[in-house]
């Protein structure tokens, strides 16, 4: 089926990034203290910088920074305002589906731009790439423009300019400090990319927003959640036949942020943890759990693990929508276009 896309414009030196926060708000002090510095390493790379008021507002709720409608008559002004070349999430967290039912999708089609984020942001690039075609970003936000690794800043905002900014088709592969793939299944594949936080695609599939499945390469990845959520979660795309329609899948990193003394306090736990370090329990449970449901359901369809994006340090940048190539032996994820209009 022939799917029609919508490319956005490249962005230039000079341009006006807009910054959103369709999500949840900054949780620490120290995160609302160091905003600033997010800005000034924009301004720094020659761009300009516009933030939505809700970007320092927090609700009631303390996970949303605003109400439904204004958060999402917020994202529309964004993407028809002139005033604004690109659109980044502040951050992801909890709020985005939402506003998938409250937005006018049309706005978005007639006037596409850039928009980057990841987590919570899955539903709105699903959606939006469902509804209008829109090509969108799984890359870093602004709240990632705080990392101190200066090696590890420079990567991920490197890689995504090379994508937005000068419009290469690149090879999408773990940096050589990175963690190391692993293959499932040996084979090559050919798609539109697809996908996002795993809990997220879960969530979503099978309504309206959803985008179709088949022939795509999806790539899934998820923080916080233990080896049992993933099992469920994948068992479950499994059992509503989504999976099945890909014509390849590679996953990301599992991360784990201060999980350790929760998972202490749960007796089932406990005892693995007393032998294992946590990485050992969640990176290598989910790694086999992932390994196992694919080769007993997904025996043909090509497949890695360990892909750097989105919540781990490294973030390397994956373009919704835009055809690729992907090979399993190599770990790697080959763009056969580019995923923006020259400006």
């Amino acid at each position: 089926m022939h799917e029609a896309i919508i490319k956005p414009q490249a962005i230039k030196e000079g341009d006006t990034i807009k910054v959103v926060a369709p999500s949840s708000p900054l949780t620490t002090s120290a995160m609302k203290s160091n905003l600033s510095r997010a800005i000034d390493f924009l301004k720094r790379k020659g761009f300009k910088v516009d933030l939505s008021s809700s970007v320092t507002h927090t609700s009631t709720t303390k996970y949303y920074t605003a109400g439904d409608r204004m958060r999402a008559e917020e994202l529309e002004n964004a993407f028809k305002s002139d005033d604004s070349d690109m659109i980044i999430a502040l951050r992801g967290g909890a709020g985005s589906i939402d506003l998938l039912n409250m937005l006018d999708y049309d706005i978005i089609k007639e006037h596409p731009k850039i928009f980057v984020g990841y987590s919570d942001l899955t539903f709105l690039e699903l959606a939006m790439f469902k509804k209008t075609g829109l090509v969108t970003f799984q890359g870093p936000m602004l709240q990632d423009m705080l990392e101190e690794n200066q090696e590890v800043l420079a990567y991920n905002w490197s890689t995504l300019l090379s994508i937005i900014k000068d419009g290469e088709a690149i090879t999408l592969k773990n940096p050589p400090m990175g963690k190391l793939s692993r293959t499932i299944i040996d084979g090559k594949a050919r798609g539109r990319l697809i996908g996002g936080t795993l809990s997220m695609v879960a969530l979503i599939a099978d309504t309206e927003y959803m985008p179709d499945v088949e022939d795509k390469i999806m790539f899934l990845e998820d923080v916080n959640i233990e080896p049992w959520e993933v099992d469920n979660l994948l068992t479950s795309l499994v059992l509503r036949g989504v999976l099945q329609k890909l014509s390849g899948i590679f996953f990301g990193e599992f991360i784990h942020y201060g999980m350790e003394e929760m998972l202490k306090n749960e007796n089932a736990t406990s005892f693995l943890l007393e032998n294992f370090s946590i990485d050992d329990y969640i990176g290598s449970a989910i790694q086999n759990i992932i390994s196992d449901i694919l080769t007993k359901k997904l025996e043909k369809i090509p497949s890695f693990v360990e892909f750097t994006c989105c919540h781990g340090n490294y973030i390397t940048t994956v373009p919704i929508g835009i055809n690729a190539e992907l090979d399993s032996t190599k770990q790697e994820v080959k763009m056969l276009e580019s995923a923006v209009e020259p400006k």
